[in-house]
């Protein structure tokens, strides 16, 4: 088996008096698989699913010369696809600083129809990451709802502009039905009031959809409310094609950044140690998406201003105001604008610094106000975390820092770096669909329009061709 550089398919080739490698036993072991391709969002088609079933058939005319470079090139292309994605994002998007997964699974397969073991193997190739398995579940169970018809477009009655709790509306029913459907409700009334069971249903609605969390049904909920079940459908599938290409840069132990979410968890050993909401970059200024390493922590940091904000933010301030430097603390240091430590510092007091091409890291922030916002989309890319101190200490324990130790560094005010050994892999992703504990769907909009980008991509790529080497003596 190998790759054909110049058709850009994997063929399979062996020599003449070799013999078949596929039985009929483990061609079926593969069918079985690559018609479930579904269950990943993906189309079986992209596998040749249909001229598979006909190989298989008893009374098939194809014989092993033609089938056996079918069924390799099709297992193949299985392999590729859920180990690396079928795009990279990378170059997609221009701002992401993760490498898609170089493997070549050819000698993989080789062993697998050799050891009898390929069901095991085609098993293996699917991210096993519980946060994929969840989002495999939840394809399932909004697909069947799409298949049931969906949901029907809420209205609120002519001349009413939101729900209210303990109103009454011809419109609680309808909205009733809508929750349950949703999951988020399961027992309430059968009246036209807007009961305190629903209004914690609406609740956990918002929560879900990254909205103002009041219980009122306004224009936003309504509108979340309304998406369909088949873009809902596609949302999740997008996300999972996103972490076929991300899992093997996901270690059990991280700092997550859901960018889409304006959140961060940290994880120890595949579980989460404690979550804080973060604020991330504008739509015009998105975070990056990048795989790195928490190096060091920089105690009262001083802030270097990037050229590209002076020229967008700090020079049209200086034009309003002619003492705004001297004001935020901010002076000339050759041909660097730099701010000094301290309360005014935008930084805050504490520096999470990482390798990255795009120059972002993580950091507090002398606003901490803006964490109660629902529009945490607000800064130039980097990230300002809710809980910097919790963070820093849970960085520096394993090395015998004390949260007082810390505390006593910011408070002395000097810059400081502590070096985080080891250093702490940190992952900026950006899931619109992600699942909870609960088993219910957190959907967030796609601010930044990486799911039309990928969405676009996957469009755009061609109907997979298949290159047979029939040019072989198969055997009996």
């Amino acid at each position: 088996m190998q790759r054909d550089p110049a058709a850009g398919e994997v063929v399979f080739r062996e020599p003449r008096d070799a013999g078949c490698n596929w039985s009929d036993e483990a061609a079926r072991t593969l069918h079985a698989v690559l018609a479930r391709a579904g269950e990943h969002g993906l189309p079986p088609s992209l596998f040749h699913v249909d001229e598979i079933a006909r190989s298989v058939r008893p009374a098939t005319t194809m014989d092993r010369a033609q089938r056996d470079p079918l069924l390799t090139a099709s297992a193949l292309r299985y392999a590729e696809v859920m180990r690396r994605g079928r795009v990279d994002l990378a170059p997609l998007h221009g701002d992401v600083a993760i490498h898609r997964w170089n493997v070549d699974p050819v000698s993989e397969l080789a062993t697998a129809l050799a050891g009898g073991h390929l069901a095991h193997w085609l098993d293996s190739l699917p991210p096993s990451a519980p946060e994929y398995v969840q989002l495999k579940r939840a394809l399932a169970r909004y697909r069947e709802m799409e298949r049931q018809g969906g949901w029907p477009v809420l209205q609120l009655p002519l001349g009413k502009r939101s729900l209210k709790p303990d109103e009454t509306s011809t419109f609680v029913p309808q909205l009733r039905a809508r929750l349950r459907l949703a999951g988020d409700l399961v027992l309430s009334g059968t009246d036209e009031r807007y009961d305190p069971a629903m209004v914690d249903a609406v609740r956990s609605f918002q929560a879900r959809h990254g909205l103002a969390v009041d219980g009122v049904v306004g224009r936003d909920t309504l509108a979340a409310l309304n998406v369909p079940a088949e873009m809902r459908v596609r949302q999740i599938a997008l996300n999972m094609e996103r972490w076929r290409f991300m899992a093997h840069a996901m270690p059990l132990t991280r700092i997550e950044v859901n960018a889409a979410a304006a959140e961060a968890v940290v994880m120890k050993d595949g579980e989460i140690v404690f979550r804080m909401r973060t604020i991330v970059g504008k739509k015009t200024t998105p975070t990056p998406l990048i795989v790195s390493a928490i190096e060091r922590i920089i105690v009262n940091p001083s802030w270097i201003v990037p050229s590209s904000i002076y020229r967008r933010e700090i020079a049209p301030a200086i034009a309003r105001d002619p003492d705004y430097l001297q004001k935020h603390e901010m002076s000339w240091q050759g041909d660097r604008l730099v701010q000094k430590p301290g309360p005014k510092n935008a930084l805050g007091r504490l520096k999470f610094d990482l390798p990255s091409p795009f120059a972002v890291f993580l950091h507090d922030t002398n606003s901490p106000g803006l964490f109660a916002s629902d529009n945490r989309f607000r800064s130039n890319g980097c990230i300002r975390v809710e809980r910097p101190m919790e963070l820093a200490v849970l960085l520096l324990e394993p090395s015998g820092w004390s949260r007082e130790r810390i505390e006593e560094l910011v408070q002395a005010e000097d810059t400081v770096s502590v070096f985080v050994d080891p250093p702490v892999p940190v992952v900026v992703a950006y899931w619109t669909a992600f699942v909870e504990a609960d088993g219910l769907v957190r959907f967030r909009d796609d601010i930044y329009g990486r799911d039309a980008a990928l969405g676009a991509a996957l469009a755009e790529i061609a109907p997979p061709s298949l290159t047979l080497d029939t040019a072989r003596d198969c055997g009996a």
